[in-house]
């Protein structure tokens, strides 16, 4: 799905009022139902309390609103509401109906103490999407009544009250810190951020059916990769197809000590579904690689220890490099020269073979187009430089990768892929569990595996993350994330 920043998204609210010839008062019900609902189902305890914060806008609305719906299943509710010169009509319209059923309002400002439930769920609605600076240092006294006040969750209406939805946050940010953001139709780009995780643990997507086609109209370079979008890229598959169909698979990586990390890399392309798979080890390589994985062929270096030049790769559909392949002066030759030498075969380029390109005056004027790299943070330090903030970062791939026409995937959460077009492709699977050794070199393997089937690059980036994410998840069903 696109995603779009907060101006569109305000836009899209008035064309969905307008087009489904609604009131915006039937769309915050509708808003503030979802948001119960599934307050409801993420607080399992019939006895615990309710603290609710509201500010003056539609944010406010909805939270006001959600103190209503409460109220009706018999919870304890306290509101707090913003004190405030002007409201918005919807927000008038909720405390009205909050005073004829008898639910008492306090009114705060930024500099009260606040008499908050010990123990309570907090449900932070002050500020939404609408809101795009930086909050005065001020509110920190709210934000630290309400963390130090022993929350059993804290959980923010579509976005923490502080943050700002099109940006990246910076550390110093007056902030509420949220365990649950529950954001209405589409993920905001912030809270895909790394910095993100300084404010909320998690956040979840809640449909409100705003309409489908003018969110499509819009125009966006940022995506969230879906199940949907997933399944629309997924070619079909012939019962009378044979292992010529999909592809061989060639990775070339490994040193003394590092093969583990071609096995890794060839076992996940077999996973994956390439129908031949070789790899190219050093010769100490060679016994593991055929005692380990006995439908993969191994071909082997002249040298016993390191990679010190390559196959032909005209025989192969897709080629991954890198992965446990040291940087030593023999190696990084021969890795130059087949990008130098070879311009127009499938790469998947990883680990040391990345750092011996970071080396480079000019790294990405070697690499060839369509190439897709998968660089983790510290990789990709070595190759485009330090940032600021992680907007800056996702800006500078995005640049690279459109002039040299490659494809740039920025590992860890919400992985990150800027293709060569100049999108980015924010993934929605994985989690914290395939933070560990192996887990880079396997989805170098899946891309390549898929290449090698004939997806595109920018397919393959999408749809390889995906899937990658989703054996992790699959994983967890069974195993703790802490042993994945």
């Amino acid at each position: 799905m696109k995603i779009l920043s907060s101006a569109q998204i305000r836009e899209l609210d008035q064309k969905t009022i307008a087009i489904q010839n609604i009131s915006s008062w039937d769309l915050m019900e509708r808003a503030s139902v979802k948001a119960t609902e599934y307050i409801l189902s993420y607080v399992v305890f019939s006895h615990i309390s309710f603290n609710i914060f509201c500010g003056k806008g539609n944010n406010g609305g909805d939270g006001l609103a959600i103190a209503r719906l409460l109220s009706g299943k018999k919870f304890n509710v306290k509101v707090f509401l913003l004190k405030a010169e002007i409201y918005s009509i919807d927000n008038l319209q909720n405390q009205k109906l909050l005073k004829d059923l008898g639910i008492k309002i306090s009114f705060f400002t930024i500099h009260d103490k606040i008499d908050i439930d010990n123990k309570s769920v907090i449900i932070d609605a002050i500020f939404g999407t609408g809101f795009n600076r930086k909050l005065e240092d001020d509110w920190q006294n709210i934000f630290l009544q309400i963390q130090k006040s022993n929350p059993y969750k804290i959980i923010s209406i579509d976005l923490p009250s502080g943050f700002l939805s099109d940006f990246a946050m910076q550390e110093n940010f007056p902030c509420i810190k949220a365990d649950l953001v529950l954001t209405f139709e589409i993920p905001k780009l912030g809270l895909l951020f790394p910095s993100s995780q300084n404010y909320l643990k998690d956040f979840s997507i809640l449909t409100i059916d705003l309409d489908k086609d003018i969110r499509e109209a819009y125009s966006s370079n940022y995506f969230y990769v879906d199940q949907l979008m997933v399944k629309n890229i997924l070619k079909p598959i012939s019962k009378f197809s044979h292992k010529g169909n999909f592809g061989h698979t060639l990775i070339i990586g490994g040193s003394y000590g590092k093969i583990g990390a071609t096995i890794l890399s060839a076992k996940a392309a077999l996973k994956t579904g390439s129908g031949l798979v070789s790899v190219y080890v050093p010769k100490c390589g060679y016994n593991i690689v055929q005692s380990t994985l006995i439908e993969v062929m191994c071909i082997t270096d002249k040298a016993e220890n390191d990679i010190t030049e390559t196959p032909d790769l005209s025989l192969y559909n897709s080629v991954a490099v890198g992965m446990g392949i040291g940087q030593n002066t023999e190696t990084e030759n021969a890795i130059l020269y087949c990008f130098k030498n070879i311009p127009n075969k499938n790469f998947v380029i990883d680990a040391d073979a990345l750092n011996i390109l970071s080396k480079q005056k000019n790294p990405f004027a070697i690499i060839p187009k369509e190439s897709i790299l998968t660089p983790h943070p510290k990789e990709l330090e070595r190759l485009i430089g330090k940032w600021n903030n992680d907007f800056e970062k996702i800006e500078k791939v995005k640049e690279i990768a459109k002039q040299y026409q490659i494809n740039i995937i920025i590992k860890g959460a919400y992985t990150a892929s800027v293709l060569s077009t100049g999108e980015c492709y924010f993934n929605s699977t994985g989690n914290w569990g395939m933070a560990t050794a192996g887990s880079g070199d396997t989805l170098s393997g899946i891309l390549a595996s898929l290449l090698a089937q004939g997806y595109s690059s920018h397919e393959a980036c999408i749809l390889g993350v995906y899937l990658h994410g989703l054996a992790g998840d699959l994983a967890i069903k069974n195993i703790h994330p802490h042993s994945l």
